[in-house]
């Protein structure tokens, strides 16, 4: 609808409905402000103005283009086999074949990028109306963009805002510790089948004089001039000669070709004040565009104060030295936590924005998707999905440890209560028994059987046997779905249902779909009711995980009394989850515009507050109110 509102405006302006009708610039606008003080003045002076204000943006600042050369038309040239999207290859296949990307590429996803999408026949995907997650992984967002943001490393103070401004998930930024940088590259070189003979050794020497250089050189080195001096200093004082130096020379090459036309720069708060508290702890900061979803709005350009970044023409040279980039940074690990400045995310205590510098957190939002160029909207959400994946990270990591724990007492309480039932009090039969084997191994089961046959049978209670052993299934179960589960990505982080309006629409368009984990849109109107439905059904599957934890622990003390204990584990739900369970739980949102939520989808809001139901809601401001959604 503020696109809607901002149209009224231009069509004013481009059309001869105002002269005709022989009305002044100051007679339209009061005419719009009456109509709007009549379908909007309940709402507040507010609302008003900000529809005002977007309509005269529209009038104000459509224009004509009057230069308008046609060039001559070329026969278009035969299409070409689409290739396999970059970001696609680094993606499992999944065990589930109608949310498998690989599959959906192969049936659906390359019509799209040939101009062949109504081309192709119904398969599941479409009669279904399905897209399986981060399918926004196909897109290459090259073409629409004119220019690029370029890093100047330099000028840069690491503040972080270009990277939380973004909306594309397109310039994140890592800090790496000098040696696991340049063992990195060591890796990326061997990974690619080349074998090193010298050069592990050697930068272990370049990191001891790059770190000097960094040290005297202050707030403005220049990394790579640095860096490459090192290098060079290493190759000199190698204490190698002949072939053997040839073959470092040879290496170090390499190490160069690898390390491509990546940046880095010295910071503050990452270099200069690390190594103040300690010695040789100090990291380097990089920025890298991806230039499969930078669509080049330029707000990050728009909030940095430090002249750290620039625009840049794209040429197809810039394009390769992007993409080289970009595929070096898929390759390099995700910033340590040692550098992630936040003490307690739960308290919202530290520097928040560095969350982002986690790889994981940063793309929690695969992008990809329709959404306008420099989209606030989606800035917001990126931000949100990140932060909701920053908190889920560490609780999922310590449940794990939790689960590998518990399976391993469950296991070895199993084994001794087998082991308990053979007697061995009567040492005399079992070295009878054990003699009896002769040349034979020995085993557990014919030693059993040798004992019952000299002192007859101790029974095992084969419904506690039934029951732990299941039990135990349902752990090893629990913990595959975490890690793994048939996506082979493990467990989604949330869930999303989205209200009909903007977000839904770039967050849908077949087939690109910029959310790794699960999304649905429905109504204007719906969200929060759809959002209690879904709830209900996911926390009835966390509550079996919680029961078999619960159950196990119970076994392992000894205090599993089944005529107690059944009864509540058969109606155990959410509303007996412990403060720690809930924890664990990924959210289920509602997202919409102020209309969606506020005016015509109030009252499911309402219904959704008033449930006691904890449903997380996000209410995203289209800056004009929109009844209907937005």
């Amino acid at each position: 609808r503020m696109q809607g509102i901002a149209f009224q405006g231009a069509f004013f302006a481009a059309t001869d409905v105002v002269t005709r009708a022989k009305l002044t610039h100051e007679k339209l606008f009061a005419a719009i402000r009456e109509q709007l003080q009549s379908k909007f003045g309940t709402k507040g002076s507010r609302v008003v103005e900000d529809n005002v204000r977007v309509v005269r943006r529209g009038f104000d600042e459509v224009h004509e283009i009057t230069a308008k050369p046609l060039d001559q038309l070329v026969a278009p040239s035969l299409r070409q086999e689409p290739k396999l999207p970059m970001m696609l290859k680094r993606h499992a296949v999944s065990d589930d074949r109608v949310t498998d990307i690989h599959r959906f590429w192969e049936q659906t996803g390359n019509f799209y990028a040939t101009g062949q999408g109504g081309d192709n026949l119904v398969d599941p995907f479409i009669g279904l109306s399905l897209i399986p997650a981060s399918t926004g992984v196909y897109r290459d967002m090259t073409q629409v963009r004119f220019e690029f943001p370029r890093w100047i490393p330099e000028n840069c103070t690491a503040c972080g805002d270009c990277y939380t401004v973004c909306p594309d998930s397109a310039i994140p930024g890592l800090v790496h510790s000098i040696g696991e940088l340049l063992n990195a590259i060591v890796q990326r070189i061997e990974h690619h089948g080349r074998i090193t003979r010298h050069l592990r050794r050697a930068v272990r020497n370049v990191e001891k004089k790059l770190r000097a250089s960094l040290t005297a050189a202050g707030d403005h080195g220049h990394v790579r001039e640095l860096l490459d001096a090192a290098l060079d200093a290493t190759l000199s004082d190698s204490g190698l000669s002949g072939a053997e130096q040839e073959r470092l020379v040879q290496e170090a090459g390499w190490f160069r070709e690898a390390l491509a036309d990546y940046q880095l720069a010295i910071t503050k708060p990452y270099f200069q004040v690390k190594e103040k508290h300690a010695a040789g702890s100090g990291g380097l900061f990089s920025l890298t565009v991806n230039p499969y979803t930078c669509k080049g709005c330029m707000e990050c350009i728009a909030v940095c104060q430090d002249d750290a970044l620039e625009v840049a023409q794209q040429t197809p040279e810039a394009v390769e030295s992007l993409r080289r980039t970009w595929d070096l940074w898929q390759d390099l690990p995700t910033t340590s936590p040692d550098y992630i400045r936040i003490d307690n995310l739960d308290e919202r205590i530290g520097a928040l924005e560095t969350l982002l510098l986690d790889k994981h957190n940063y793309g929690s939002m695969v992008c990809g998707d329709g959404a306008c160029i420099g989209c606030g909207e989606k800035t917001v959400i990126h931000l949100f999905t990140s932060t909701v994946t920053a908190l889920m990270q560490p609780r999922v990591q310590n449940h794990m440890t939790q689960l590998d724990q518990l399976i391993g007492r469950l296991e070895q309480h199993i084994r001794l209560k087998l082991a308990g039932a053979l007697d061995l009090s009567d040492t005399a039969a079992i070295t009878e028994a054990a003699s009896a084997q002769g040349d034979h191994d020995l085993t557990l089961a014919r030693l059993s059987e040798q004992l019952e046959q000299h002192q007859g049978t101790t029974p095992l209670d084969a419904e506690w046997l039934k029951r732990v052993t299941g039990l135990l299934e349902r752990l090893r179960h629990l913990k595959w779905q975490y890690v793994s589960g048939v996506s082979k990505q493990g467990r989604a982080s949330m869930g999303i249902i989205n209200s009909t309006g903007c977000t839904s629409v770039w967050g849908s368009t077949f087939p690109y779909n910029p959310y790794p984990f699960p999304w649905t849109s429905h109504l204007f109107q719906d969200s929060p009711s759809v959002a209690m439905g879904i709830f209900e059904g996911h926390m009835s599957k966390m509550a079996e995980g919680f029961k078999a934890v619960r159950q196990a622990e119970l076994e392992l003390s000894g205090a599993y009394r089944p005529e107690e204990h059944d009864h509540f584990f058969r109606y155990f739900n959410w509303q007996q989850f412990s403060d720690e369970e809930f924890l664990l739980c990924p959210p289920v949102v509602a997202v919409g515009g102020d209309g969606a939520m506020y005016d015509i989808g109030f009252q499911n809001l309402s219904r959704m507050l008033m449930s006691g139901r904890p449903i997380k809601v996000l209410v995203l401001d289209t800056q004009v109110y929109s009844n209907t959604g937005g």
